[in-house]
């Protein structure tokens, strides 16, 4: 077996060290909107732990505290065509994509949050941004759905919306890749906007 060179092994310890000891690292985030559509990317920032992005996501999952109505009306994973089964668990997905995310990467998920037009049922409302997740983002990312439809817990003056939360490491074959910094970014913004608005244009055609 070749020995790793005794500097590189202390600058590894080192670096360990550091982070053991740095600040805890904090999940940022900025939103942009355009009408019915808001796009917020999340990123890490600082050299220290990391919390994981799993809680924000259960958050949105279960957004109330009553164990009856406090669920989201929906929960669905999206996955490209040859990624493994197990990832279609929300709970699995979650705890891999924070256990296995390298400390040299920052850009940690999008949240696209779509509001559904009230003159339709929710449910039918959902399947098309569904497809537009589908056809846009889960090509190559794990794409979790999250419907919120208040009125069904009898809350009043609350619109119903989708959220469709892309973590960023494409996902195929051998499980989760790298993180994508252009699904991070602006142009991830642009590109995702111009689908919706192309998409919602084909289903009123």
């Amino acid at each position: 077996m070749v020995k790793a060179p005794r500097k590189t092994v202390a600058k590894k310890v080192t670096a360990m060290l550091e982070s053991a000891t740095a600040e805890p690292a904090t999940l940022k985030s900025f939103r942009q909107w355009d009408g019915d559509f808001a796009f917020t990317r999340y990123w890490w920032l600082g050299e220290g732990a990391r919390a994981g992005v799993a809680p924000v996501v259960r958050k949105r999952m279960q957004p109330g505290d009553d164990p009856k109505f406090g669920n989201a009306a929906k929960v669905e994973v999206l996955l490209p065509a040859m990624a493994p089964s197990d990832f279609a668990n929300a709970e699995f997905l979650l705890q891999h994509f924070d256990a296995k995310m390298p400390p040299f990467e920052f850009h940690a998920m999008v949240q696209v949050k779509i509001t559904l037009d009230p003159e339709r049922t929710w449910h039918d409302a959902y399947e098309e941004v569904r497809a537009y997740a589908r056809a846009h983002f889960a090509r190559r990312f794990p794409v979790i759905m999250v419907a919120h439809v208040p009125a069904l817990a009898g809350l009043d003056g609350y619109g119903s919306h989708v959220h469709c939360i892309v973590l960023s490491r494409w996902i195929g074959i051998n499980g989760l890749g790298g993180a994508c910094s252009n699904l991070c970014s602006d142009r991830g913004y642009a590109e995702a906007l111009a689908a919706w608005r192309a998409h919602q244009a084909r289903e009123q055609a």
